[in-house]
């Protein structure tokens, strides 16, 4: 009984085969040809966006409809606009913005996309900002792609004066949500407000140190800021080191904010290192305690003091240093250099650390006396190089030292006797910023060459503490 069942199974399936006459050949229609459609558009913020395309359709008829549509992701939502052009005033901030034209073809309702990117600008989205003092004022200066500057330009747009001491231009960009310059902090030592934020493409003030915190301290000296890639800001004021707040979602308004310092007993010198660039997650701070004399240990939320074990030889005790710290630079954790004052000798000290994980090790390497001490001045600016050499300024002239062979070597700048108040390395180590009073000069430190025919940018005013250059 089964096997007759299967058979006449498989001739229902035959005979419902032969009568499908169905037609199963289907024509594979082209994508239309889009024309004068851009991969990116760079859009002014209140000028006009005009985007044209020619679009052919395959099929050779012009029946089609056209849909844009702009992401803004800071918002959770799109713009989106109809027609076979683009024609609109940009009211987007300065920006990157996923774009998308949909093309449907009305003739056999098909649709096709294609990407683009707009990226939103202002008059302050390229050139470069250097903060000045002059006359117990600091000053922010622009200088358009074209050279033009326009000093006050602080002052201009925000309708106050800031107070004297500028110390630092500090740039906020996340590199994990949107990777978008959108703010800098203005540091300086006069008046009482400490520091202000503005707004990176309008500098528009958002803010005043004050205002960034849960409850502010009383009183609020800035030492310095480090800008960290998740776009917080790590702050050493009054000696003590404050973390930027994570736990709200980048875009909240309380994103960044500081609450009560890192808990323990220290003062710490304003030059703080960290290996948080390669190590967001585990990494650590490194600092020097001003009264204490000596190396001090950090995660990014806790106070470790001097728990770490010194291995290697004894050339120096980090936990017992006896000398005032001019200035340390981290190459790798291998290679940490620090230039010290011992009683007017000025030494150096190299060493390596590793405090990733569950590991706390400090190994010294050597101390030794500065081979350019006599260089050395009170005011004495420094700079190191990814490339593993150290920039100081004596005066009115630039050095470049190598600790590994011990090589002081004077660059081939001069700036007509002026006083160096300004050292800023940039491009990976190709491109030396240095600034005296009234002038910034541009110096190629390359590989090959030394400083020599520096590209010189005048009136600006006072003498330069701070440089940004500023691309896109």
């Amino acid at each position: 009984m089964k096997k007759y069942s299967l058979y006449i199974l498989l001739l229902f399936i035959l005979g419902a085969c032969a009568k499908d006459k169905g037609n199963y050949d289907y024509i594979n229609i082209p994508d239309p040809v889009v024309k004068g459609l851009d991969t990116a558009y760079a859009a002014i913020v209140g000028d006009s966006l005009i985007i044209t395309p020619e679009v052919q359709l395959k099929s050779g008829k012009n029946d089609y409809s056209c849909f844009w549509k702009i992401d803004v992701p800071e918002k959770a939502m799109s713009v989106d606009y109809e027609g076979q052009s683009l024609r609109i005033v940009f009211g987007l901030g300065a920006n990157r913005y996923n774009a998308l034209l949909k093309v449907k073809d009305n003739n056999t309702g098909q649709v096709y996309f294609f990407k683009f990117i707009v990226k939103g600008q202002t008059q302050f989205t390229r050139g470069v900002l250097v903060l000045s003092n002059e006359n117990n004022r600091t000053v922010l200066t622009f200088i358009k792609p074209d050279g033009t500057v326009q000093p006050d330009i602080y002052d201009a747009i925000n309708k106050e004066v800031l107070p004297g001491g500028g110390m630092q231009l500090v740039p906020i960009r996340n590199q994990f949500y949107m990777n978008q310059l959108s703010s800098f902090w203005i540091t300086y030592t006069g008046g009482t407000t400490g520091a202000v934020q503005i707004d990176a493409n309008t500098l528009q003030r958002n803010k005043y140190l004050a205002d960034n915190f849960y409850t502010a301290p009383a009183v609020l000296k800035v030492n310095s800021f480090l800008n960290m890639i998740n776009g917080v800001t790590t702050a050493i004021l009054n000696g003590k080191m404050y973390i930027g707040a994570t736990e709200t979602a980048p875009f909240w308004p309380y994103y960044g904010f500081w609450g009560v310092p890192v808990d323990g007993n220290y003062q710490l010198h304003p030059n703080v290192l960290h290996n948080l660039y390669e190590r967001p997650n585990d990494g650590y701070f490194f600092g020097f305690e001003a009264t204490k004399k000596q190396f001090l240990r950090f995660s990014t939320n806790a106070f470790f003091d001097t728990s770490y074990n010194v291995l290697g030889n004894t050339s120096f005790d980090p936990k017992n240093l006896k000398m005032d710290l001019l200035y340390m630079t981290r190459f790798t954790d291998n290679e940490f250099y620090a230039m010290m004052d011992s009683v007017g000798k000025k030494i150096e000290l190299k060493f390596g650390l590793d405090f990733n994980a569950d590991k706390r090790t400090f190994t010294p390497s050597y101390k030794r006396e500065f081979p350019a001490a006599s260089l050395l001045m009170p005011d004495t600016k420094w700079q190191s190089s990814p490339i593993g050499v150290i920039f100081f300024s004596s005066n009115d002239k630039i050095y470049r030292y190598n600790p590994v062979n011990n090589e002081v070597k004077a660059l081939d700048a001069t700036f007509g006797g002026k006083k160096v108040t300004m050292l800023k390395v940039l491009n990976g180590g190709n491109l030396l910023v240095a600034g005296v009073e009234g002038s910034i000069y541009y110096l190629d430190t390359s590989v090959g060459h030394n400083g020599e025919n520096p590209q010189q940018v005048n009136s600006i005013p006072g003498v330069p503490a701070d440089i940004y250059i500023r691309e896109n």
